[in-house]
């Protein structure tokens, strides 16, 4: 009888080994990916400036189907977002936008790939254009058989920041 705890402990304690040396590896980023993760940053930025090719698919191809930019979940209600953007905020107010991200950093997590950039939003219509706005982006990242794409994005405005021109 003893024998025999003695040998389920011993698997046990074998199994329990083996569960926690077989965790998930480390993953890593090629070259590559670095550069598609880059290029998924330079067309988000365009696709928000542009109005997302009329309908917002464009932005919303960023995302992956079930992707969500704040609480806004999946590529229909994206599509709203960035048209809405355009018609009852861009237009009304008479300018442009242009989006710039510095500092980009990817990071690999336990759960996948984070991203953050800083932003900065300029109003290129006025005279002179100025920096309206400014933030954090915090993202994660998946590869899909389609390239890079936000699973989730979140936009921290700063909170000192003023602009510069009214």
């Amino acid at each position: 009888m003893a024998t025999r705890l003695i040998t389920i402990a011993f698997g046990l304690l074998l199994a329990t080994t083996s569960t926690f040396s077989q965790s998930a590896p480390v993953q890593k980023l090629s070259p590559d990916d670095y550069m598609e993760i880059n290029n998924l940053y330079a067309r988000y930025t365009r696709a928000a400036d542009m109005g997302g090719a009329g309908d917002g698919s464009d932005w919303a191809n960023c995302f992956t189907p079930d992707g969500a930019f704040g609480n806004t979940t999946g590529h229909e209600a994206l599509k709203k977002i960035i048209t809405n953007f355009h018609k009852n905020t861009l237009q009304k107010m008479g300018w442009s936008s242009r989006h710039t991200y510095t500092s980009p950093l990817i990071t690999i997590t336990p759960e996948g790939v984070k991203g953050s950039v800083y932003a900065l939003v300029y109003n290129v219509t006025a005279k002179p254009p100025f920096v309206d706005h400014s933030g954090v982006y915090e993202d994660w990242l998946v590869k899909t058989p389609d390239g890079w794409r936000f699973k989730k994005r979140v936009f921290k405005t700063s909170q000192t920041f003023k602009p510069s021109l009214p």
